[in-house]
């Protein structure tokens, strides 16, 4: 069983304690809040959707996030490439938002840059 002090056969609860601190604190770190958007129809558009950033966190997985631009622009529901990107500062965010435009305006895409609903800025 377990005790204060170490025993032959049992773990010491001090060094317990310590192990579930530092996962827990690693848990802590992994939610770092980041930024990002989606680009709907990037190979071949005909009609290239990039959204506004949205503010989240490393821990969030890129399904949920697909899930989440699928629900709140309703013109991603049926975009079959959809793509998520992440950046640590909305500067970068935006920068890549800038740059994708004019990607695509070069290839003779139309470009949508959708705008944040109410909900989006959750």
């Amino acid at each position: 069983m377990w005790s204060i002090d170490a025993q032959p056969g049992g773990m010491n609860l001090r060094a317990h304690i310590a192990v579930v601190a530092l996962l827990a604190g690693a848990g802590v770190h992994a939610q770092k809040a980041i930024w990002s958007h989606a680009v709907g129809n990037w190979r071949d558009g005909p009609v290239v959707y990039i959204t506004p950033l949205i503010g989240t966190t490393e821990a969030v997985r890129t399904t949920e996030l697909l899930q989440r631009y699928r629900e709140e622009f309703k013109e991603l529901r049926e975009v079959r490439d959809l793509e998520v990107l992440r950046f640590a500062t909305p500067e970068e965010g935006n920068d890549s938002r800038t740059a994708l435009k004019a990607k695509y305006a070069v290839r003779k895409l139309e470009v949508v840059m959708l705008a944040a609903s109410a909900d989006t800025a959750r």
